[in-house]
């Protein structure tokens, strides 16, 4: 099913002084618990599926993992058995787990070398051939079904206001997103994909997913991870309250809060020349919010 998310301007007193205007597509409003790119990157990964296989969705994510989230919670729906291998230890209080558990996903602890290996640690792969039918979504769900997922986005702004945009932007995890844009067809804008964490080798990555379609229009920034993959800093806490009480639209520390700080950075000094039409996805993750407060209540 196609879900088409809304579009939305925002105004600021920058974007004003600066004259750039500034579109969020609201992929966080997709689905209350699949929402963002998890959805897109889910949708043709689950559906191609037959239940009558009766498969087992095995998966893998950290404690605080969007995709362990959404993935459950499109399993319960769909009536799939599914397992999350998680990294480190499982604090069943943490709200991300405490809501797989409830939502019917196996929950699987892994020590951090076995998990740089995944499905090839022989534990691990020993215990995956024990679940009936095991169909593997790799970590935050990026492969060629998601990518096709995600390329539907661009089909999306067809007869939009974003349709002819200057840059289309967004957070960057594991490159998944980045690449679905670039396989579009119809994409005309540069791409500026904002890295969530520490890498150097991240826009190789992207190329080799996207197959180097597009690579033109691929701008990679790593200047605003904040120290690291899940790592922030009162800064940026406190950009995320105000920009969410001017914009009243809700982000999350992990992604696109570093995204759009990275954004107004660059619109503060003058990146983008005048008149320029920017088109920031957002890719959803606010149930890191539940995941923020719990850490820092302990």
């Amino acid at each position: 099913m196609n879900l088409h998310s809304p579009i939305v301007r925002i105004e600021t007193q920058l974007l004003t002084q600066k004259e750039i205007e500034l579109y969020l597509k609201r992929d966080d409003l997709i689905h209350p618990l699949v929402s963002g790119n998890k959805h897109r990157k889910l949708k043709y990964n689950l559906s191609k599926l037959n239940p009558d296989d009766r498969p087992t969705i095995v998966t893998f994510g950290g404690a605080f993992s969007n995709h362990l989230h959404a993935t459950a919670a499109a399993c319960q729906a769909m009536k799939f058995a599914c397992v999350g291998f998680v990294r480190g230890e499982i604090d069943i209080e943490n709200p991300t787990l405490k809501y797989c558990i409830s939502a019917g996903m196996e929950l699987i602890p892994m020590s951090r070398s076995d998990y740089r290996l995944k499905e090839i640690a022989p534990e691990v792969a020993k215990i995956i051939s024990t679940y009936n039918n095991p169909i593997i979504v790799p970590e935050g769900g990026t492969n060629q079904a998601a990518l096709l997922g995600v390329s539907e986005l661009i089909d999306e702004l067809q007869g939009t206001r974003c349709e002819n945009v200057d840059y289309i932007t967004l957070a960057c995890g594991t490159g998944g997103t980045t690449a679905g844009l670039l396989t579009s067809n119809r994409l005309m804008a540069k791409v500026i994909a904002f890295s969530a964490l520490k890498s150097d080798h991240l826009i190789h990555e992207i190329k080799a997913l996207s197959s180097c379609k597009n690579e033109d229009k691929l701008i990679v920034n790593t200047d605003y991870h904040f120290g690291g993959y899940a790592k922030w800093d009162q800064t940026l806490l406190d950009f995320i309250t105000d920009f969410e009480k001017e914009t009243s639209v809700p982000l999350d520390q992990v992604y696109n809060g570093k995204a759009l700080y990275g954004l107004m950075d660059l619109i503060a000094n003058d990146y983008f020349p005048k008149g320029t039409k920017i088109m920031h996805i957002h890719t959803g993750g606010l149930q890191g919010k539940a995941g923020l407060a719990y850490i820092m209540s302990k």
